[in-house]
């Protein structure tokens, strides 16, 4: 008769079922609330008399997003529902006022055939997963894997909000971006799918992940461009301003400038310029660009990393370094993320390092520099001039 179902769902505190009868292949019961000072009628329910379901999940019934606590009205044909309440997919539940007559609220609820197929379901698809994640150990072990993809693929080094779904995806990334890596010597990020799924749409596979899987590539030490990854499906602008050069052109201070990772890739570029300033945000940088006289006797050079240093900004960070720069000073945010972003950046840097901190203060190591930041502070909030930034230089 459903009590268990019926009490995991449906019965509140004090309530109990008191009477059932049928109805129309239905039983009907009525819920009353007992305590020690009271006795009264709460509720209805309408409930399907199987205990055996073998209908098969109603494709309109999807549409009403029912979970066990949910509450809905439906758009149905008095038949239609009626089918569905008899099916067991469905409860009907009519609450009353404190006088137990009068109807307070009347509306549908998740039945017990529904909550059998999402059980089975849940099964199901732990059996996919526990076969998906042999078949992955397989293909580790056949691949024979380097040390350092390996600890990038361990699971307890994953994000842990990823969901299980989300980890194996990144795992079979890794393995198709290594075998990839291993046949061809230059490749583009929708190629990485493409060979992993021979079938029509196969490269858009890891699109939506593309982001957050490169990143934790990079955070786990690989860096995808020394494996031949070219370019990642779409265009990354890197912006600066300074006297910089490359093959193909010449750059120089008194203007924002922009080239790209897939530029990055495939030429070096290098400046004159002896100081190098890493920022976080834009502003920073097209505030910086139109002071060209301070740039001009401080011999600078401005890197924005656009909140996050990819790749591509790594290359060319590590390009400039190569030429005349004889110290580098990094500004962020002084929050969480900025002091990562610091972190990454001041492991770059070869040389004289200056950190900019809260109150235009100055570190001279990133150790230091973390220490004494408490607060989240944004670049911005202490934009300073010409007068501040000529102190640092």
């Amino acid at each position: 008769m459903h009590e268990a179902f019926i009490q995991s769902y449906f019965l509140k505190k004090d309530e109990t079922i008191e009477k059932v009868e049928q109805q129309e292949q239905l039983f009907v019961m009525t819920i009353v609330r007992k305590t020690a000072r009271t006795f009264r009628k709460v509720a209805h329910l309408k409930i399907t008399m199987k205990t055996e379901f073998t209908s098969p999940f109603p494709k309109k019934l999807a549409i009403y997003k029912f979970t066990p606590n949910a509450k809905r009205t439906l758009h149905e044909t008095n038949d239609t529902i009626q089918q569905w309440l008899q099916q067991g997919w469905i409860v009907r539940e009519i609450r009353y006022h404190t006088d137990g007559i009068s109807v307070k609220e009347d509306y549908y609820r998740i039945g017990p055939a529904y909550i059998e197929a999402q059980h089975k379901s849940e099964q199901q698809q732990m059996i996919k997963q526990q076969q998906q994640m042999q078949a992955l150990q397989q293909k580790v072990e056949q691949l024979a894997l380097p040390e350092l993809f390996q600890r990038a693929i361990e699971w307890n080094v994953l994000p842990a909000q990823w969901t299980m779904k989300k980890r194996m995806k990144y795992i079979e990334f890794c393995l198709a971006f290594y075998a990839l890596s291993l046949q061809k010597e230059l490749f583009d990020f929708k190629e990485i799918g493409a060979t992993l799924h021979d079938t029509i749409g196969g490269s858009k596979v890891f699109d939506q992940e593309r982001e957050a899987f490169l990143a934790q590539l990079e955070q786990s030490g690989i860096d995808p461009t020394l494996y031949g990854l070219v370019s990642i499906g779409k265009i990354v602008p890197i912006y600066f301003t300074g006297n910089v050069q490359n093959s193909v052109a010449t750059y120089a201070i008194g203007a924002v400038h922009a080239t790209t990772d897939n530029a990055v890739l495939t030429s070096s570029f290098t400046t004159t310029n002896t100081t190098l300033w890493l920022v976080e945000n834009r502003a920073i940088l097209t505030r910086m660009a139109v002071e060209t006289e301070f740039l001009r006797y401080t011999n600078s050079c401005i890197v924005c990393l656009d909140g996050q240093i990819r790749s591509a900004h790594k290359q060319f960070i590590e390009q400039l370094l190569q030429s005349s720069i004889k110290q580098t000073i990094i500004w962020t945010d002084t929050d969480s993320a900025g002091i990562t972003i610091a972190k990454y950046a001041a492991a770059l840097v070869k040389g004289t390092v200056k950190i900019v901190g809260r109150d235009y203060e100055l570190y001279h190591s990133i150790e230091s520099y973390a220490a004494q930041v408490q607060e989240a502070h944004e670049q911005e909030q202490q934009l300073g001039g010409v007068e501040q930034w000529s102190k640092w230089v």
